[in-house]
């Protein structure tokens, strides 16, 4: 930005408002260095306004990863995945776990774990837990326990996403899983205080946890004891998302040659 390179945020205008999240931060100072902010939400949109960012820099575009998934729609369905683990759809829990405020505090870490006991227990299901090298490591440096945990090496993209799509519920502290399970209309959980995908537990897809236990426990109950069916954004199932980034970037940089 200071050598006068125009910068296109994508994802520009999430916001969680706590300065304890590292991104968070981050967030901020890369969305008012940048020439063009491109959020996925009007709400993401709204967010930018409240801080003094122009109008006319900001153009909502939709979220990506609908476009993403349904293009690799045949591979995901094609992974085996669940073969592989011998597991049936429903007949699990999915958990993902890496942010540093979740699993760099031993107490928290712990607590989180025992919640994922509680849940395996209560239900009476397996719960794979996709365990980052992070999250790996500090389990093993604190010493904690993981009983009736299954602790898998991270899949990859389409084993991963044929797991989430075939869970019970989904676990998480990823803001991009949160979104998926939106999509997917799979149950989640998110394993945070705080998150900046707020539309996905205002249509009814996702619910925060914190990192009690008990709250973990009761979070899934909460999920899964739904009735009614949502919807998802629409931002959430823009099908040409791609088609729009690139309108907007060859736009501006057309023009800026112009213009110079």
């Amino acid at each position: 930005a200071r050598r006068g390179i125009p910068v296109f945020h994508m994802e520009a205008g999430n916001r969680c408002y706590d300065d304890r999240v590292p991104e968070e931060i981050n967030r901020r100072i890369i969305d008012h260095a940048s020439t063009i902010l491109m959020p996925y939400t009007e709400r993401s949109k709204e967010n930018l306004i409240r801080e003094g960012i122009e109008r006319d820099r900001i153009f909502v575009i939709g979220n990506p990863i609908y476009e993403v998934l349904s293009h690799f729609s045949e591979k995901i369905d094609s992974s085996d995945i669940l073969e592989r683990l011998q597991i049936r759809p429903y007949e699990y829990f999915l958990v993902t776990l890496h942010r540093a405020e979740n699993v760099d505090k031993p107490d928290r870490l712990a607590s989180i774990l025992r919640g994922l006991i509680l849940v395996s227990e209560t239900y009476g299901k397996k719960v794979f837990v996709s365990t980052h090298p992070r999250t790996a490591d500090k389990i093993k440096k604190y010493e904690l326990d993981t009983k009736n945990l299954h602790l898998i090496e991270p899949p990859g993209f389409l084993d991963f996403v044929k797991l989430e799509k075939n869970a019970l519920a989904v676990l998480t502290d990823s803001g991009t899983v949160q979104e998926e399970c939106c999509i997917f209309r799979v149950p989640s959980v998110t394993i945070r205080d705080v998150t900046e995908r707020p539309e996905t537990i205002e249509v009814g897809s996702n619910i925060l946890s914190g990192a009690s236990s008990d709250s973990i426990l009761k979070s899934v109950e909460i999920v899964l004891s739904q009735t009614s069916e949502w919807v998802p954004p629409r931002e959430y199932v823009s099908e040409n998302v791609s088609q729009i980034i690139s309108k907007i970037v060859l736009g501006y940089t057309s023009v800026r040659k112009h213009v110079s």
